[in-house]
């Protein structure tokens, strides 16, 4: 059963998470950005409802990238990035990282409210 835990932006869903594969959903509400973070292991975004913009970071630059309905884009791991909505209109993409990010996903079960 998937967990549903809400944030300033918006909504994460964990549909599954064990050391070897995690899956889920990240709902940004309009006009939001979900914080800065970076992950342990290679992240693969699909965006899946309306569209998103992704700010990577790396050797203090940043980048912007576009994600509309179907498009996909891979994060490497360790990359700090930002998933923004500056539309107005939800904005769903899902989320697929294979390897172990076990102590990731309890900080959110940890600081977010579950709903």
């Amino acid at each position: 059963m998937a967990e549903v835990y809400e944030h300033e932006a918006g909504r994460i869903i964990i549909g599954h998470s064990d050391e070897e594969l995690s899956i889920g959903l990240l709902i940004l509400n309009p006009q939001s950005r979900y914080v800065r973070h970076n992950r342990p292991v290679k992240e693969q975004l699909t965006q899946a409802h309306g569209s998103c913009t992704m700010e990577l970071i790396e050797n203090g630059k940043q980048k912007s990238v576009v994600l509309n309905a179907g498009d996909t884009l891979e994060i490497p791991a360790n990359q700090f990035h930002t998933h923004t909505n500056p539309n107005d209109e939800t904005s769903v993409t899902m989320w697929k990282f294979e390897g172990d990010i076990t102590q990731v996903i309890d900080g959110i079960r940890k600081s977010m409210k579950k709903v």
